[in-house]
């Protein structure tokens, strides 16, 4: 299914405002994960099909992709970035902006959690008593650790920031097989295929910059390296 209103606006900066780096979309098919589930928000996955190609330039670009069942060890340095509100009053910024998040053990997120944290899920937290996360218009954000997306911004705590309870991610890395079969199942349908990849809180978020470097080109510090799931 697809909803008119809802458009793909690529190589932005500040939404509110015109800008020659923007590309804008339809969306000519939405394709949630079968075993989406409301009720736990497991599984919280969706791929989107534009209405016609991107440009790839200094602005769009392709952001990699994760090993299949790739983890992310607790206290990796991971950045996030998105347009949500930058506190708990529903204050909205006027550019893309942009924070760090470092992981949390999973074991302990399900606990903070009270068992509501699969093994489709990431957990991150501010590591110190800052208040720095996700917040309210965050939601479908990346989670970027060195130039590769390992998850989804899914939801978070009724207070933005809240370190009880630990922003949830989708784990984007248990999801590849599923992202290739159905690219796959387009381009048997007569689809254009899409290009590999995916194209790209509360408290101290600063804005991302413009330029050569990009959503794609975002690193983490390197604290903590990619590890298979157990």
């Amino acid at each position: 299914r697809r909803n008119p209103s809802v458009r793909v606006v690529l190589g932005a900066h500040r939404l509110e405002e015109p800008e020659g780096t923007q590309q804008v979309f339809g969306i000519a098919e939405s394709i949630a994960h079968p075993r989406y589930n409301p009720l736990a928000v497991d599984n919280d996955i969706r791929l989107l099909r534009l209405n016609r190609s991107a440009t790839l330039n200094e602005y769009v670009k392709r952001i990699r992709l994760p090993s299949p069942h790739a983890d992310l060890r607790p206290g990796t340095v991971c950045y996030v970035v998105g347009w949500g509100d930058t506190s708990n009053y529903g204050d909205r910024p006027t550019e893309l902006m942009e924070t760090s998040t470092t992981i949390v053990k999973r074991s302990l997120c399900r606990t903070l959690w009270r068992g509501k944290v699969s093994a489709n899920m990431l957990c991150g937290a501010s590591p110190n008593a800052t208040l720095r996360g996700v917040c309210a218009g965050d939601s479908g954000g990346p989670l970027i650790f060195k130039e590769k997306v390992y998850g989804i911004v899914s939801f978070s705590g009724e207070r933005c920031g809240d370190r009880r309870y630990p922003d949830i991610y989708t784990k984007i890395s248990n999801y590849i097989d599923w992202v290739h079969r159905t690219v796959r199942g387009q381009r048997s349908r007569g689809q254009p295929e899409p290009p590999p990849g995916l194209a790209g809180g509360t408290g101290r978020r600063q804005a991302v910059g413009r330029g050569p470097r990009g959503l794609g080109h975002l690193a983490a510090p390197g604290r903590g390296e990619e590890s298979q799931d157990s």
